[in-house]
């Protein structure tokens, strides 16, 4: 827990050393997300953007551009899998949403826990595909549970301050707007180059 709080507070510092550039990554964003097709790709760049952060190198607002084309396609990818699980959770939830009794409250909790890891494994997928050789969706999606697994206590204290994070932006709008996917991409990216130093994935 004490690490997480250390790999949360880092990103906020470079957050905060960024602050205008990344505040306007964060606007571009949100914006790119209501016209939908950009959606994945914006998420994408700005886990690029992290990165580039992250290793002191220079950053520009034309990087933000470059970054999004060239992760236009493997972002679409990650999102069509993403909407395929949004579409199998949310739809279990709302077709038995009126079953009552023990196994059906058994099941809620699974695809609760089901969503819950996805939301995990989708926190670090992004650092891990921009620094491995293998960038597949499979493999990449396999590190970030490996990462779960290995280190449950670090991750999913992370992914319990990411939640906390999101939601408490959702509700000022403010944080949402300005900061919320830079804090998501800067805690995913420190985190996993502190377990790639450790030399534990």
């Amino acid at each position: 827990m004490i690490q997480a709080f250390q790999v949360t507070g880092r990103a906020f510092a470079l957050w905060w050393r960024e602050f205008i550039l990344l505040a306007i990554c964060n606007l571009a964003w949100l914006a790119l997300q209501l016209l939908i097709v950009t959606g994945p790709p914006a998420t994408a760049a700005m886990y690029g953007i992290a990165r580039r952060i992250a290793n002191d190198d220079y950053v520009e607002p034309s990087h933000i551009w470059q970054t999004l084309r060239q992760m236009f396609l493997p972002a679409w990818k990650w999102g069509a899998a993403n909407l395929l699980m949004a579409l199998v959770v949310v739809g279990n939830f709302w077709a038995y949403q009126d079953a009552v009794g023990l196994p059906w409250t058994i099941l809620r909790l699974a695809w609760g826990m089901i969503a819950l890891g996805w939301f995990a494994a989708n926190l670090f997928y992004w650092p891990f595909w921009l620094t491995q050789g293998d960038r597949s969706l499979r493999t990449t999606l396999r590190n970030g549970y490996l990462f779960l697994a290995k280190r449950p206590g670090f991750a999913l204290s992370l992914v319990l301050i990411c939640a906390g994070l999101s939601a408490v932006s959702i509700l000022l709008t403010l944080p949402l707007a300005i900061g919320l996917m830079a804090w998501l991409a800067l805690i995913g990216v420190l985190a996993v180059d502190e377990e790639l130093k450790r030399g534990k994935v």
